[in-house]
């Protein structure tokens, strides 16, 4: 459960759904985890894992989920939180690899890396793309302003207006 975690909104709360779903991790879709796979605290920390990525990649911003949301963003948060969620997973299960051998019985508990790496690269460089495309488009938008007017070149100081005539 999410209890406890100051500042959850119910948008967030949704978006964890949301990540839930499309990462299919339900207790009886899940043959050889039981139960889920990540938990609802573990998928909140991915979001916010995958917000602060969004804000530190170059042009800096200070956007929270909601606001992502609010802008139309909701796939590439959902992309930048299963990139975290992915490599989380991946680390457990590098740790957890055991091979064991004795006397000719080889047993190992399943590998999962390699092909975590693989949906891991694929992930991270469609999503950085997706990024890149994101923050020149906001930083166009900032540029802007909200009614779209822009910035002024300098025949506008010259002419005082566009509309003169």
């Amino acid at each position: 459960m999410i209890q406890g975690i100051v500042g959850m909104s119910e948008t967030t709360r949704a978006f964890i759904q949301t990540v839930r779903l499309y990462m299919r991790d339900f207790p009886e879709l899940n043959r050889i985890v039981r139960g889920e796979e990540s938990s609802d605290r573990q998928i909140a920390w991915a979001v916010l894992d995958a917000v602060s990525y969004f804000n530190g990649m170059p042009h800096l911003t200070t956007y929270s989920l909601e606001e992502l949301l609010q802008q139309n963003q909701q796939a590439l948060m959902l992309r930048l939180t299963v990139i975290s969620l992915i490599e989380s997973v991946g680390l457990l299960q590098t740790r957890n690899h055991i091979n064991y051998s004795n006397g000719g019985i080889n047993v190992g508990v399943s590998d999962k890396t390699p092909m975590l790496m693989n949906w891991l690269q694929y992930f991270r460089a469609y999503t950085d793309q997706m990024v890149q495309r994101v923050k020149v488009a906001l930083n166009i938008q900032g540029i802007l302003g909200p009614s779209n007017v822009g910035v002024h070149s300098e025949y506008w100081a010259v002419n005082a207006t566009y509309a003169a005539y």
